[in-house]
């Protein structure tokens, strides 16, 4: 037992070392975990503690880098070490909307978003000829290397919950017609109060707008998987 503590003290040691001992690069860019799920370790070392993981798609702040490894940020706010072998970085900045946002993959999946418009909506369908609106939610992320669930409703407890004034291009945001509020609809946010939605057989894939009437009484909560 004594000689497996004193194991364990000296990794403890080895891994606070590590980072004493870093040239430190620092960056202000942001990650995507690129690959099923991804370790988030206390130093730069496999033998270190796992404090938390990241499915794919998850994004999260680079603080710096450091010999293959990217000391990171999460969403949560909780800091460590990801190899930087499973990531992929986002750097470029666009304009939506009149919105700066510094990451290309919303940019795609924002252009997507619009090219679908007018295409019809069918229940049960992922695309790319037509969709339901959880199907063309997921089809446009897959198109960047991001796994949404299948349904609206199990999409609206994936990723992180935003607050609605705080929405940003890219955000999903959920609706429901129940009594009992359980979503059963979604859309992309593409910025300046809109989103895009594959709306009902009637309208196909539309743009609408979260000020009006009936999305302000059906809105339910907004989500951030990037």
């Amino acid at each position: 037992m004594n000689k497996l503590k004193k194991r364990i003290t000296a990794l403890a040691i080895s891994c606070v070392t590590l980072v004493m001992n870093t040239s430190w690069v620092f960056a202000t860019e942001r990650g995507v975990v690129n690959c099923n799920l991804l370790n988030v370790r206390v130093s730069p070392n496999t033998n270190c503690e796992i404090v938390d993981r990241m499915p794919s798609g998850t994004s999260f702040d680079i603080i710096y880098t450091d010999n293959g490894w990217y000391n990171i940020r999460m969403q949560n706010g909780i800091t460590g070490f990801v190899c930087a072998d499973y990531v992929r970085k986002v750097t470029d900045t666009a304009a939506v909307d009149g919105e700066t946002i510094t990451n290309n993959i919303v940019k795609e999946i924002i252009d997507d978003a619009n090219s679908f418009i007018g295409y019809p909506y069918s229940y049960g369908s992922a695309g790319p000829k037509a969709f339901d609106c959880s199907g063309l939610t997921s089809y446009i992320f897959k198109q960047q290397g991001i796994s949404l669930p299948r349904s609206s409703y199990d999409q609206g407890h994936y990723g992180t919950y935003v607050e609605k004034s705080n929405l940003v291009p890219g955000d999903l945001v959920f609706f429901s017609n129940r009594s009992d509020r359980r979503i059963n609809h979604v859309g992309v946010y593409i910025g300046n109060n809109e989103f895009i939605h594959a709306a009902t057989s009637r309208r196909g894939v539309v743009k609408d707008s979260l000020a009006e009437n009936y999305y302000i009484n059906h809105y339910v909560t907004g989500r951030r998987v990037l």
